[in-house]
């Protein structure tokens, strides 16, 4: 009997894998990112049809198999951006691709879990595309920062501390150190050499 692994996520990314199943890129909070496999998901008729779109927020039940993890259950989904502006699931998508090429292997981060999962609340509920295009800012560093990407310093401190919300005053706040902030991401990620 397999041990079946209960926990949150989010879906950064899906494709069809043969001729009904579906392989999904989950960011989950207690096991980090990791490739699943939903088998028969694409059919019309399948529970997990629902609960693997790209941008899903819910609690998946999986199994290790072998030589991968298997999705054998959704529940608590929640379309997190399905109605959220263009701009804001432009914005998700972009976070989604960078967290994808940043992130190999499977480890713990709940603390990064939680600065995603708090920045893709925020698109969902911001209507203002200055807004968004400012929190994917202050979203990247705080990532890069939990990466550790980003050396610590007194001007990025109110960006990136902690996992609190971002809010429209922080956007506004980030607009303003537009050149520094966006100079300061370019820089990490090219440190990165990813």
């Amino acid at each position: 009997m397999h041990k079946i692994y209960v926990t949150e996520g989010i879906v950064l990314a899906k494709r069809g894998v043969g001729e009904a199943n579906t392989q999904v890129a989950l960011f989950t909070k207690e096991l980090g990112l990791l490739r699943a496999t939903a088998k028969s998901a694409r059919f019309e008729k399948s529970k997990l049809r629902y609960g693997l779109q790209s941008l899903t927020l819910g609690r998946f039940s999986l199994v290790r198999g072998r030589n991968e993890w298997k999705i054998v259950g959704v529940e608590n989904i929640s379309q997190l951006l399905t109605g959220a502006l263009r701009d804001a699931k432009s914005a998700s998508g972009r976070v989604s691709r960078l967290l994808l090429r940043l992130i190999h292997g499977e480890e713990q981060g709940e603390k990064l879990y939680s600065v995603v999962k708090t920045g893709f609340v925020f698109f969902s509920n911001s209507s203002v595309r200055e807004e968004i295009e400012s929190g994917e800012w202050v979203l990247v560093l705080r990532i890069l920062s939990s990466l550790g990407y980003v050396a610590r310093s007194e001007a990025l401190t109110p960006f990136i501390e902690g996992e609190g919300e971002i809010t429209g005053d922080l956007a506004t706040k980030a607009r303003e150190f537009r050149p520094f902030l966006l100079r300061t991401i370019n820089e990490s990620l090219a440190v990165s050499g990813l």
